[in-house]
């Protein structure tokens, strides 16, 4: 039996593959196609996932383990924004600083009083020289709210005062308001003649001027 012209399967002959395949060999020596073996376990293990139950459920669980961790990330910076808000006023600068010069204030204030602490007792020992309202302490706080409403009030009593009693002391019977009612009327039919007048001299003007611009040649002069 003559061998020579038989070609052997498993040989690594390239000049049997052709060109292409060549071409194909090279290609994927130098990674710019994928294996066929690497495609072929790829398409086997896309298609076992698509049909094993038990890798589903492996690929369920992956997305479930990052979607915790996903919502433990949340959780903790929730957490600590909530630490932040709560501890917000003894690290946040501008708080402190408010509170520094609240305190200022304060101890400015107590400064104040402690060097007229002699001042202020004498005024405390003395009695009450004049007439004063004896309110209960649980009534000072709406008396002292009542007494800014009650001011513009009492400023404006006098006039009402005397608006009330000019009211009392005016009679429609001795003719008065016939009379200014006359003149009323007689002054709002002299501001309609105006206004009447004003309406048809706006009038001429406006014809008088559309006139002047009709009569106006359109053509150019001829020098």
């Amino acid at each position: 039996m003559d061998t020579s012209t038989v070609s052997n399967p498993w040989a690594s002959d390239q000049r049997s593959q052709g060109p292409y395949g060549l071409l194909i060999q090279q290609a994927e020596l130098s990674g710019h196609l994928k294996k066929r073996r690497d495609r072929d376990i790829a398409m086997a293990t896309d298609h076992a996932r698509e049909q094993s139950p038990s890798l589903q459920l492996f690929q369920v669980l992956r997305q479930i383990t990052a979607q915790r961790k996903e919502l433990d990330k949340v959780n903790v910076e929730v957490q600590c924004r909530l630490q932040d808000q709560e501890t917000n006023d003894i690290t946040d600068l501008s708080t402190l600083e408010n509170r520094i010069k609240q305190l200022n204030e304060l101890s400015q204030h107590l400064q104040a009083v402690m060097q007229h602490k002699s001042h202020l007792k004498s005024r405390l020992q003395k009695p009450f020289v004049g007439e004063y309202l004896h309110i209960a302490a649980q009534y000072q706080r709406c008396v002292s709210e009542v007494f800014p409403m009650l001011a513009p009030i009492l400023s404006d009593l006098q006039t009402n005062l005397d608006n009330i009693h000019w009211a009392s002391t005016f009679s429609m019977d001795n003719g008065h308001m016939d009379r200014t009612l006359d003149d009323l009327t007689a002054s709002l039919a002299r501001l309609q003649t105006g206004l009447q007048s004003l309406v048809q001299l706006r009038g001429s003007v406006s014809q008088m001027h559309h006139t002047s611009r009709s009569q106006q040649p359109t053509g150019r002069p001829v020098s």
